[in-house]
């Protein structure tokens, strides 16, 4: 078998190597390493070094003032647009306001006067009236006189037809109609009460009650025109009845 031996050059065979000199006899400590920083935390913000001043993000409350405001807006905007198409729509209030404005336009010249007893014919008072006429049928009461007459009311005239009836002890019940219907203020003379106790109905309408020391006044209105039936406070527990044989008497042109 065959062994190698390997030395330096120039050096004596058999011979123990040295270190060169100035080669420190032990290896040196290792130099601490300075611990990393935790992951995820965040350096501090370094500030641009200029002369500048710096722009600093919009506050996040205005952010969200700003897309309030912009709703409110739009909420605002179809709400003015929702009035507006109301206000272009006429309801039935101002529809029945345009009509009764024109009922009284329609009264610009006056009537004469007229009276009849009440054993004539009243339909020509009805047709000069011009509207269904309030009467009372069947009996308790007896008609006197009818009487068609005109009233100054708002730069026009109120025509109204009062038909006068009797009781068996001579007390008059007055039955009155009158167009247009907002002249039915002139027939709340004196200082009346508004009685709730009870509804009331004539010839079909609803009807109010007022109270004052002497007559109790029940008022009702339709399109064409307003009613009222003047009725004595001692007559009073006959005013059911009296109301129910009250009718609409139609004028008929011959």
């Amino acid at each position: 078998m065959l062994h190698f031996t390997y030395s330096a050059q120039d050096a004596p065979q058999g011979s123990v190597r040295k270190a060169p000199e100035g080669m420190p006899a032990q290896v040196p400590p290792r130099r601490p390493v300075p611990p990393r920083p935790p992951a995820g935390e965040a350096l501090p913000k370094q500030k641009a070094i200029t002369d500048e001043p710096e722009i600093a993000p919009p506050p996040k409350w205005k952010a969200v003032a700003k897309r309030v405001l912009i709703v409110l807006g739009l909420v605002l905007s179809l709400a003015m647009v929702y009035v507006f198409l109301l206000m272009g729509e006429p309801d039935e209030d101002s529809q029945l306001t345009q009509q009764n404005a024109t009922q009284e336009e329609s009264i610009r010249v006056p009537i004469a006067a007229a009276e009849i007893a009440g054993t004539a014919d009243m339909n020509p008072l009805a047709v000069n009236f011009g509207k269904p006429v309030l009467a009372i049928g069947g009996s308790g009461v007896t008609l006197q006189k009818a009487t068609l007459y005109d009233t100054a009311f708002h730069k026009g005239y109120a025509r109204r037809l009062l038909l006068t009836y009797a009781f068996a002890d001579g007390a008059l019940l007055s039955v009155v109609s009158i167009r247009p219907t907002a002249a039915v203020e002139l027939l709340k003379a004196g200082r009346y009460r508004l009685n709730m106790a009870t509804i009331y109905t004539v010839a079909g309408m609803d009807a109010v009650r007022m109270d004052s020391d002497e007559t109790v006044c029940v008022l009702a209105r339709s399109l064409d025109a307003a009613y009222a039936l003047l009725c004595p406070v001692t007559h009073e527990a006959e005013l059911g009845a009296l109301l129910k044989q009250a009718m609409l008497m139609q004028p008929s042109t011959p």
